[in-house]
C-alpha cells in the first residue's frame, strides 16, 4: 500500500480557514475617510474572499485526486522535508520582504521577493536540477520579467487607480 500526500488538501483547507479569519477580522477595521472612497477594510476583504473562493474548488480537486490513490509518496520522508522547507523559505522570505520593505521601497522590494520567492522553490521542489542549463537561463529570465512586470503593474493600480501611495 502506498502512502498519499495529504499536502495539497491540507494546504487548501489552512488556505480557507485563515482567508476566512482575516475576512472576519477586516469586518472589525474602523470606518476611515480614505481617498477613492475605499474603506480601509476593502483590500483584506477582497483578497481574503477571493482567496476563500479560488481554494475551495483546489480543495475540492486535490481531495478527489487524494481519496482516488493519486498523490502517491514514494518516500514520505523526502516529502515531507521538502515540504517543511518549502514553507520555512516563504515564512523566512515574507519576513525578509517586510525588512526589505521600509529600507527599499516597494519596487525593489517586491520584485525580489517575487524573483526569491519562484526561483527558490523550484530550487527546493527538486525540478531545478533536473532541468538543461538552457531552460534554467529561460526560466531565471522569466522570472526576472514576470517580477518586475507584477511590482509595476501592482505598484501603479495602487497608486494611479486607488490613489494610495506606496513607498518607492
Amino acid at each position: 500500500m502506498t502512502q498519499r500526500d495529504i499536502g495539497k488538501p491540507l494546504f487548501n483547507v489552512v488556505l480557507i480557514i485563515v482567508s476566512a479569519s482575516v475576512f472576519v477580522a477586516a469586518s472589525a477595521f474602523p470606518d476611515v475617510n480614505i481617498p477613492g472612497d475605499l474603506s480601509a477594510a476593502f483590500f483584506p476583504k477582497f483578497l481574503s474572499g477571493l482567496i476563500f473562493i479560488l481554494a475551495i474548488p483546489c480543495l475540492i480537486k486535490d481531495f478527489q485526486e487524494w481519496r482516488k490513490g493519486g498523490q502517491a509518496v514514494s518516500s514520505s520522508s523526502i516529502s515531507l522535508v521538502r515540504g517543511a522547507s518549502q514553507w520555512l523559505f516563504v515564512i523566512l522570505l515574507l519576513i525578509a520582504y517586510v525588512y526589505a520593505f521600509e529600507r527599499l521601497g516597494y519596487m525593489i522590494s517586491t520584485a525580489l521577493f517575487t524573483f526569491s520567492c519562484v526561483v527558490g522553490l523550484t530550487v527546493l521542489s527538486g525540478t531545478w536540477g533536473t532541468l538543461s542549463t538552457a531552460v534554467k537561463s529561460k526560466a531565471l529570465a522569466g522570472a526576472l520579467v514576470f517580477s518586475v512586470v507584477l511590482a509595476v503593474t501592482i505598484f501603479y493600480v495602487f497608486t494611479d487607480l486607488f490613489k494610495i501611495p506606496l513607498p518607492t
